[in-house]
């Protein structure tokens, strides 16, 4: 089985707290990921941060189809999740946090250099825990 996730949308303006795009990933285990970042923790001086990756709890994936599903199984078209993604709060489980940057630039290098990991991680991690 390939180990990959498929970038549903990456947006510059959510309901989460931070000043670094928020990426959506559909899973090939028909979960929804949302990977963010933000304060590592909630010290006003301190201004670390960390990624976050945690499963959707409204939208999961068909991988197969490409399909956005509600939790009542409802296909939302990507424009419309486009929407509720940046205008709702968004229901999720923290399923593993990454890092300590200083900045920015610290952050979305570690990103870049871990993406493919941190989201097989998750995939091995996920199947089995649906397994027992």
């Amino acid at each position: 089985m390939k180990y990959t996730a498929r970038l549903i949308y990456k947006s510059e303006n959510t309901c989460f707290h931070t000043t670094l795009p928020v990426f959506f990933y559909g899973m090939p285990n028909g979960k929804m990921v949302v990977l963010f970042a933000s304060c590592k923790n909630d010290f006003p001086d301190d201004t670390s941060l960390k990624w976050t990756l945690a499963e959707h709890l409204d939208f999961s994936y068909d991988f197969a189809t490409g399909t956005i599903l509600t939790v009542g199984s409802r296909e939302v078209e990507i424009d419309e999740f486009m929407v509720l993604a940046d205008n709702l709060e968004q229901r999720i489980i923290t399923k593993a946090t990454y890092g300590n940057f200083s900045n920015k630039t610290e952050a979305m290098h570690f990103l870049s250099v871990t993406l493919h990991n941190l989201l097989a991680n998750h995939k091995l991690i996920q199947m089995e825990m649906d397994y027992f």
